[in-house]
């Protein structure tokens, strides 16, 4: 298509960039309200760009807010200049929206609509009947926290912890068959198994030798993963208990309470990438990528707000999925969870994903419910838009996997 684009600057900032993703124009220009195009939403969109479509040059334009006229100018302006450009009509304040319809009324403009859901664009060129395609458009997860401001940084588990062959894969299957027959008994005997490793490290070799004394019935967790090959020279007596793990992907899935069931859902989610074409575990976000100390202490107010948060703000997501241009922030909780657990997703996920983003909460357990069979935990989250996938210790991976398909805004 054409080398010029218009956009009008959307708080959304997947609706910014959604014609840079599938034309990789010479040049788009933005027109927006001051109050919207801010300095810190630009500097993120360029940071975008520059990975997205680095020889795209990039305009921005400001429009008062409640001046028709001047919006009657400003576009205008742009259609002199660049007579064979394209508009594309996601996003933008009303002023700016009546305004193209009054100067389309004059003149030849080609506009268009990118749906970021579902791909679908609709081109509606003067003269012609409207025409729609599905557009193949995606961004990684890395990139979407990028356009929203942040940064994952080196600690995030895809890139930190784990290394997800296909041998892995299936220590991950192993292992969570284990803990769906455990249920609750799962974390209580992790932790154990925690606090006594650390009182009895490992020699030189990566051999253990714990005490029975200590281990109570934990023991019966590492008979079990010994079984199903997930421990080395294991061996037993009256006192003592010795092993290897067998590899340190295995180490810190005992080790942690919760990592059995962010690697379990993850596992499971990449089972399919043609629906989730990216996926990160551990998803480590810094709310203030690489600005300046100022910008850092302004950039963070938002989450100040409900989480009294110091300006240099870190938050983990437990697994982060996308759909093709849509991100899925999912927490997951092998135990409990609360209220607090709620709020914190949900700020966090319309910082780094907007509207257009997905929330969702996996829980190993059965949300609890009153005597009437209702779930005030499942209520308050439905109130904000946050799907619960309880209770996945009773599903088959195929159940699993079908929620997790059904997931959206």
């Amino acid at each position: 298509m054409g080398d010029t684009y218009v956009e009008f600057f959307s708080d959304e900032a997947l609706e910014n960039v959604m014609c840079l993703l599938q034309y990789k124009p010479e040049r788009v220009v933005y027109l927006g309200h001051k109050c919207t195009m801010l300095t810190r939403k630009i500097k993120s969109l360029k940071d975008f760009a520059k990975l997205k479509s680095p020889d795209t040059e990039m305009e921005f334009i400001e429009v008062p807010r409640d001046d028709l006229e001047e919006c009657i100018n400003a576009l205008e302006q742009v259609a002199y200049k660049y007579p064979d450009a394209y508009y594309e009509l996601t996003g933008g304040g009303e002023m700016i929206l009546i305004a193209l319809g009054y100067v389309s009324a004059t003149h030849y403009l080609r506009t268009l609509r990118i749906d970021p859901y579902t791909g679908l664009e609709v081109n509606m060129i003067p003269g012609s009947a409207p025409t729609q395609h599905k557009d193949n458009i995606r961004i990684s997860v890395k990139e979407n926290i990028i356009l929203h401001g942040g940064q994952l940084t080196r600690q995030t588990g895809s890139y930190a912890t784990w290394n997800f062959t296909e041998s892995f894969k299936e220590d991950i299957r192993q292992i969570w068959d284990i803990a769906r027959r455990l249920q609750h008994k799962w974390n209580r005997y992790c932790s154990v198994i925690e606090d006594v490793i650390k009182a009895n490290p490992c020699d030189e070799f990566g051999r253990y030798s714990l005490p029975k004394s200590n281990m109570g019935e934990a023991a019966i967790l590492l008979a079990k993963l010994n079984g199903v090959g997930m421990l080395k020279d294991y061996h037993t007596d009256n006192k003592r208990i010795k092993f290897r793990f067998k590899n340190d992907g295995v180490k810190h899935i005992v080790t942690k309470t919760g990592n059995i069931l962010e690697l379990h859902v993850y596992e499971v989610a990449s089972r399919k990438p043609e629906l989730f074409t990216d996926e990160i575990i551990g998803a480590m976000i810094d709310w203030n990528g690489d600005k300046n100390e100022e910008e850092k202490k302004a950039f963070a107010s938002d989450y100040q707000k409900y989480m009294n948060a110091s300006y240099d703000t870190i938050n983990e997501i437990d697994v982060i999925l996308m759909k093709a241009c849509v991100p899925i922030f999912i927490s997951c909780k092998s135990g409990k969870a609360s209220s607090n657990s709620l709020h914190e997703l949900e700020t966090v996920t319309r910082r780094f994903g907007g509207k257009y983003a997905c929330k969702a909460l996996a829980m190993a357990l059965p949300c609890d419910t009153t005597s009437s069979g209702t779930s005030f935990f499942k209520q308050r989250a439905k109130e904000m838009h946050i799907w619960v996938i309880d209770n996945i210790y009773a599903m088959t991976d195929e159940e699993l996997l079908k929620k997790l398909e059904q997931l959206h805004n």
